[in-house]
């Protein structure tokens, strides 16, 4: 199984750090974000690494190299930056996700959630995608996701009163090539440009997996969530949950941002 790691942004919310450093380099439990993501991927069964790149692509390669406990790794150098679903197109077309499923994680995230359940909800018919997804417990600040029968049935407002959610997107999800059909080209982000379009049409074609409470997911893309995140790892919190640290209004539904 081929993992898409995305990792392109400019890691704003950590400047000046991320001046000189990629974010997915920076410091996490003693170790670069990165490669702890790496070793779960490995752990459940991921045998190849594809990550993007653009904010200081020549140090984050070098920092990562061509292998990471001997499993090898390739890089898919965006001269833009092309938004998250845009990644996964331009690494497709590059030849680098020659697999009818794969995985693409979002690159600021420290989680054992695991990943087989979403590899099987991408093998059932008519699955374009499947979306591991935790409860939402601020859907005000992180977009809310909702569902029927298991299938995505809305982005933002509750699109009928028997959908079920708010859901949180937790930027894991084993894709099947047929989504590549839906990526624009050029710059393009899932939740405007691939989701909403597909619920419009009447499309069910994207399955929601909720993880279970027992699974460890944080998000590190605030310095504040990063710390707060170090705290409850190592104090043993494993209920799977965004850290609550005030930060600036963040992505869910869509992915990563470029911040």
């Amino acid at each position: 199984m081929i993992a898409l790691v995305l990792a392109a942004g400019y890691g704003t919310r950590f400047r000046p750090a991320t001046l000189t450093t990629p974010k997915p380099l920076i410091p996490f439990l003693g170790r670069p974000i990165l490669f702890h993501l790496f070793d779960h991927l490995i752990d459940q069964g991921v045998d190849a690494l594809v990550v993007n790149s653009h904010h200081l692509a020549g140090v984050l390669e070098a920092g990562v190299g061509r292998s990471y406990r001997d499993v090898p790794v390739s890089f898919s150098r965006e001269p833009e930056i092309l938004g998250t679903s845009g990644a996964i197109r331009r690494a497709a077309d590059a030849g680098l996700l020659p697999e009818e499923r794969f995985l693409v994680v979002n690159g600021d995230l420290f989680t054992d959630i695991p990943l087989l359940p979403l590899v099987e909800a991408a093998s059932g018919s008519g699955v374009l995608s499947a979306m591991a997804v935790l409860s939402n417990p601020a859907p005000e600040r992180d977009t809310p996701l909702w569902e029927e029968q298991g299938r995505l049935a809305g982005v933002g407002e509750r699109p009928r009163p028997l959908s079920t959610g708010p859901w949180l997107f937790t930027g894991i999800q084993c894709a099947t090539r047929g989504l590549l059909d839906l990526i624009p080209k050029g710059r393009s982000e899932l939740a405007r440009d691939v989701l909403v379009p597909s619920i419009v049409r009447g499309e069910r074609a994207f399955r929601l997996v909720p993880c279970g409470a027992e699974s460890r997911w944080f998000d590190l893309g605030t310095p504040e969530r990063l710390a707060l995140a170090e705290d409850r790892v190592r104090g043993g919190v494993t209920a799977g949950s965004t850290p609550s640290a005030p930060s600036p209004t963040r992505r869910s539904g869509s992915g990563p941002t470029t911040g």
